[in-house]
């Protein structure tokens, strides 16, 4: 079976990341799963951002967790990607799962927070998530649905609310069968791990345990066909679209 092709932040090489018009565009290259990223605001409301400050947005080493939802509703989060998509307003994670929750998988990855000033707002994030979740997506399509993280803490919390959701702990190396990652594995779905740190020992470990394992963010040919070669369970990508895919799709009809 051929791996997921998952847009990583929508396709964020053509429209601003963890917005609306990168996930339509996502969806419209006719992707398997989109991946964003969930931080929380300073009253309690799960966002669509990857950043750990708002510079890019505001100009300002400001956090997510420094303004309510109604203040950050008021800054342009698509102007600093292109003019073009001026005026683009944050997402909740209210409204992304519910606009695409139905439509395709999803891949939520809760952020830890980025300053100790806020750490015990963010402990109330994977609480949140879980609720969002089985208050906006359908019992059916709940299978459809994974929460992502590094930070293990987070996918604890997480499960001890949604023990029937899929939990894909991210790694920032392989691990060994002799020094494997500090967490119940029993929890875990998969691993996520970036395409150049992958190995065939380290996939089929996982694929041995029972685990998934997914990857990012392969943008050229050559990461997508060795990502193929490995065996793993889906490619995240930062151009779901025409470019590499493209490319790849057509090496493999020749």
């Amino acid at each position: 079976m051929s791996p997921l092709k998952i847009a990583h932040r929508g396709a964020m090489t053509e429209a601003p990341e963890n917005t609306r018009s990168a996930f339509d565009r996502a969806m419209d290259r006719g992707v398997d799963g989109i991946e964003f990223d969930v931080q929380i605001t300073k009253d309690g409301i799960p966002v669509i951002y990857h950043d750990a400050f708002l510079h890019k947005i505001t100009g300002s080493f400001t956090a997510i967790s420094d303004y309510t939802l109604a203040q950050l509703q008021h800054f342009d989060f698509g102007r600093w990607f292109s003019k073009n998509y001026e005026n683009e307003k944050i997402l909740t994670l209210e409204q992304t799962l519910s606009t695409y929750g139905t439509r395709t998988r999803l891949f939520v990855e809760i952020k830890s927070s980025p300053n100790p000033q806020a750490r015990s707002l963010y402990e109330q994030l994977p609480g949140l998530v879980v609720d969002c979740v089985k208050n906006c997506i359908p019992k059916n399509r709940i299978v459809d649905i994974h929460i992502l993280s590094f930070d293990a803490g987070m996918l604890y919390a997480a499960f001890a609310m949604g023990p029937d959701l899929k939990y894909i702990l991210n790694l920032e190396a392989p691990f060994s069968i002799d020094a494997p990652p500090r967490v119940n594995r029993e929890m875990l779905y998969g691993y996520g791990l970036e395409h150049t740190r992958l190995n065939h020992p380290f996939v089929a470990q996982c694929h041995e345990d029972g685990k998934t394992v997914f990857t990012y963010s392969c943008n050229t040919v050559a990461a997508i066909e060795r990502a193929m070669s490995l065996d793993v369970n889906g490619i995240m990508t930062d151009d779901p679209g025409g470019g590499p895919w493209g490319q790849f799709s057509q090496t493999r009809n020749q």
